[in-house]
C-alpha cells in the first residue's frame, strides 16, 4: 500500500503519469483531506478531473482517519493539514511508503520512521521497471523542471540515473 499526498497526485497528473504509477503501486490511497483538498476544493486545476476519474474508478482509495491520535502526533512536528493526515494514514495502515513532495516531512523521516517516495522517484521507478519509455521519462523530468517545485540537483541527479 501507498499513501500519496496533494503535491505527488498534483505532480503526476501534471506530467500524465498519475494512472500508470496508481496502476504500477496498485494500491493507492489518499486521505479524505487530501481528496478535499485537490478534488473539490481544487477545480480549478486541470488535473482535478483525472484524479476524480482515478478515485470513482477504484485506481485510488480515499480512506479515513479512525486514529484521530495519529494526526496530533504528527501536528507535534509541525506537520499539518493535508501532510498530517497522509502521514496518519501511514501509520494507521502500517502503509509501505508514503509518497510525498513535502520539504518537512522529508526532512523528517528518520525521526518518523516513515519509508518515502518522491514525485522524482516515481518516475525514475516507472522508467526502471519499463512502465514508461525514455522519451516520456525525459518528457517527465523536463515537466517537472518548469513546474519548479524541486531542485535543480534532484532534477539532475534523476537524470543522471536514467541515463545509467
Amino acid at each position: 500500500m501507498i499513501i500519496k499526498d496533494a503535491m505527488v497526485i498534483i505532480h503526476l497528473a501534471k506530467i500524465t503519469l498519475l494512472e500508470k504509477s496508481c496502476d504500477y503501486f496498485e494500491n493507492v490511497v489518499i486521505t479524505e483531506l487530501v481528496y478535499e483538498e485537490v478534488v473539490v476544493n481544487g477545480k480549478k486545476h486541470p488535473e482535478t478531473t483525472i484524479i476524480k476519474e482515478l478515485v470513482e474508478k477504484k485506481k485510488i482509495k480515499v480512506k479515513k482517519i479512525s486514529k484521530k491520535r495519529l494526526i496530533n502526533k504528527a501536528n507535534q512536528y509541525n506537520i499539518q493539514r493535508g501532510e498530517a493526515e497522509s502521514v496518519a494514514l501511514y501509520w494507521q495502515e502500517k502503509a509501505d511508503l508514503l509518497a510525498t513532495d513535502d520539504d518537512n516531512v522529508r526532512k523528517k523521516r528518520l525521526l518518523l520512521n516513515l519509508n518515502l517516495i518522491g514525485t522524482p522517484s516515481i518516475i525514475f521507478k516507472l522508467y526502471n521497471e519499463g512502465v514508461i519509455d525514455k522519451e516520456k521519462f525525459n518528457e517527465s523530468v523536463s515537466k517537472l523542471r518548469e513546474m519548479g517545485w524541486f531542485s535543480s540537483a534532484v532534477i539532475d541527479k534523476v537524470l543522471m540515473e536514467g541515463s545509467k
